[in-house]
């Protein structure tokens, strides 16, 4: 039986997933530049906050949370990051309360969340860490409004999933329709992808990257069919201006570290 490996971002049951309104969820992607000589320790600290996240899950305070591993290979052997730090809710609302939180009510929260599973020399270690900054040398913030996605049924996070971040710019008024009636459905049928979302930046850091006004998140699939395509003149037309109405600015391949779903 073949075994479907998802990441994220999103759903674990296909039927929950189409039924979804994704012009509500929202995803914040922190793209992370470690110090240097920190890439062990950095992944124990995300560990420490995964016992966070889990907590806020069950709470109902957000959809879930990824941190993602970027290949040092990817975008020809030039990423600009070395992680990624997914956040996801469910509407805009729960992802400005949570954006809204104090200082203080964010110690508490951690203290509540390792409450009887950690040491208390250990949550004070990783909470002065996390509000002395210590690892990240660079983050950039994206704030990403869905448009649409789908998820292979029966696929489920698990750690070591790859995953490939694209970085996208609108060339004109037709790309968002192109993405979703055009590939998002050649991407399902012919099961190349486990997992795919599209996404409208609406937001970014002072710092971030300027032209890309979209992103793409998807998983690949390794034991996809082959497909052999012979499209008619229109089918081809269709792709060579769906190509024409977007521009690629990078992809970083990844690889699951964490996740609170």
């Amino acid at each position: 039986m073949k075994k479907y490996i998802l990441l994220t971002l999103l759903f674990s049951a296909f039927t929950f997933l189409n039924a979804q309104d994704w012009s509500n969820v929202y995803r914040q992607v922190e793209e992370v530049t470690l110090n240097e000589g920190l890439e062990k320790d950095y992944e124990k600290f995300e560990g420490f906050w995964k016992t966070v996240k889990e907590k806020q899950k069950k709470d109902g305070k957000i959809m879930g949370w990824f941190v993602w591993k970027v290949d040092p290979k990817s975008n020809e052997n030039k990423p600009w990051a070395d992680y990624l730090i997914l956040n996801v809710y469910a509407n805009k609302q729960q992802m400005d309360d949570m954006n809204s939180k104090s200082v203080e009510w964010w110690e508490n929260e951690i203290k509540t969340a390792h409450k009887g599973k950690t040491k208390r020399s250990i949550v004070k270690k990783y909470t002065q860490e996390t509000m002395n900054n210590k690892y990240r040398k660079k983050s950039v913030t994206y704030t990403n409004k869905g448009l649409h996605a789908f998820i292979a049924e029966n696929a489920v996070p698990e750690a070591g999933t790859k995953a490939n971040y694209i970085g996208i710019e609108q060339l004109n008024d037709d790309y968002v329709d192109f993405e979703i009636k055009l590939f998002a459905p050649y991407h399902q049928q012919s099961k190349s992808r486990l997992y795919w979302e599209l996404n409208e930046i609406v937001d970014r850091s002072d710092n971030a990257y300027k032209p890309v006004t979209h992103t793409i998140f998807e998983i690949p699939n390794p034991e996809a069919p082959e497909v052999e395509w012979n499209p008619t003149f229109a089918e081809e037309m269709a792709v060579k201006y769906g190509i024409a109405s977007r521009k690629f600015h990078g992809t970083l391949n990844t690889e699951l570290v964490h996740f609170a779903w």
